[in-house]
C-alpha cells in the first residue's frame, strides 16, 4: 500500500515537473520554434526529400524570432489568455528582443553562407506578420482583428516558408502537383492550430474586442468548419505512396481527433503539446518505423 503510494506520489510530481518544463518552453517561444523544426522536417519527407538539417534549423529560428516578437507586441492581450506569459516576458522584455534579433541574424546567416538565393523566403513570414498586425493608414484597425485574414496569413506565410525552404536545398526541383499538393497540406494544418489557439484565447478576444473567428461563429461552428477543412485533406492521399502516404493519412486522422477535443478551452500546455507538437510526434515516429521496422 505505501509503495503505491510512493508511485502515485512521484508520478504527480513527474506529471507537474514535465507540465512546468513545458510551459516554459511555451511562453518563451521555444516550443513552437521547435515545431518550426519538425514542420519544416515533416514537409521535407512529404517532399520526397531526405530532410535538410540546415533548412529545419533556419525554420526553427525564424520561428522563434517571430513568435518571440509578437509576443512582446500583444504582451497586453494576454493578460486573459496567457497570463503567465504576460508575467514571464514582462520580467525580460529586452533579453527577448534581443534573443528575437539573434535568432532572425543568424537564420539569415546560415542562408547567405549556403543558399543566398532562399533569403525572400524567410523575409515573407516576418513582412506578412509586420502587416497584418499594424494598423492600415486612414482606418482604425487591423488585418490582424478581422477573423479569418489573421489565420489565413499566417497559414500562407508558413506554408510558403516550411515547403519552399527545403526546395532550397534540393538538388533536383520536385514536381509541381507534390509541391503544391504538400504546400495545401501545411497550409491547412497551419490554418488549423492558428484557430485552435482562437478558441484557446476566445474569452479574453471577447473582453478586448478581436473578433476571431470562434468569437463571431462560435465553438461549435468553428469545430465542423476546421473538420471540413481538414476533410479537403483526404483527396491529396491520391498525389502520394508508400511511407508518405501512410505518415500523411495518419496526420489527416489526428485532425480528427484533436479538433473536437479542443473546441473548448483546455490547458494551454497540452494544446501546445498535442496540436502544435504533432509534428514532432510524427517525426520520430516515421523515423522509428522507416529505419527499425
Amino acid at each position: 500500500m505505501k509503495l503505491d503510494t510512493y508511485r502515485m506520489s512521484y508520478c504527480r510530481k513527474g506529471y507537474k515537473i514535465a507540465e512546468h518544463a513545458l510551459s516554459l518552453l511555451s511562453v518563451s517561444s521555444l516550443f513552437i520554434g521547435i515545431t518550426g523544426f519538425f514542420r519544416t522536417y515533416i514537409a521535407s519527407i512529404l517532399i520526397g526529400m531526405t530532410p535538410s538539417t540546415s533548412a529545419c534549423i533556419v525554420v526553427f529560428l525564424t520561428t522563434f524570432s517571430i513568435y518571440s516578437l509578437d509576443s512582446i507586441v500583444d504582451i497586453d492581450k494576454d493578460t486573459t489568455n496567457m497570463p503567465e506569459r504576460k508575467k514571464f516576458l514582462s520580467e525580460r522584455k529586452r533579453l527577448f528582443l534581443l534573443c528575437s534579433m539573434t535568432a532572425y541574424f543568424l537564420a539569415a546567416l546560415i542562408l547567405l553562407q549556403s543558399r543566398p538565393f532562399a533569403l525572400p523566403i524567410i523575409f515573407l513570414p516576418f513582412a506578412a506578420n509586420a502587416f497584418y498586425a499594424t494598423k492600415l493608414p486612414m482606418l482604425n484597425f487591423r488585418l490582424k482583428d478581422i477573423p479569418f485574414v489573421k489565420n489565413f496569413v499566417v497559414a500562407f506565410s508558413w506554408g510558403v516558408t516550411c515547403t519552399l525552404l527545403p526546395v532550397a536545398y534540393m538538388v533536383d526541383s520536385p514536381e509541381m502537383k507534390t509541391l503544391g499538393a504538400v504546400f495545401y497540406f501545411m497550409l491547412v494544418m497551419t490554418f488549423i492550430a492558428a484557430v485552435l489557439y482562437d478558441v484557446r484565447d476566445v474569452k479574453g478576444d471577447k473582453e478586448i474586442g478581436v473578433r476571431t473567428i470562434p468569437v463571431v461563429l462560435g465553438e461549435r461552428k468553428t469545430t465542423w468548419i476546421l473538420l471540413a477543412l481538414n476533410s479537403t485533406l483526404l483527396p491529396l492521399l491520391a498525389l502520394v505512396n508508400g511511407e508518405i502516404q501512410l505518415l500523411m493519412a495518419g496526420l489527416i486522422l489526428y485532425g480528427y481527433v484533436y479538433i473536437p477535443y479542443f473546441k473548448l478551452r483546455r490547458n494551454p500546455a497540452i494544446l501546445d503539446l498535442l496540436v502544435d507538437g504533432k509534428c514532432i510526434f510524427a517525426a520520430l515516429l516515421f523515423t522509428i518505423f522507416y529505419n527499425f521496422l
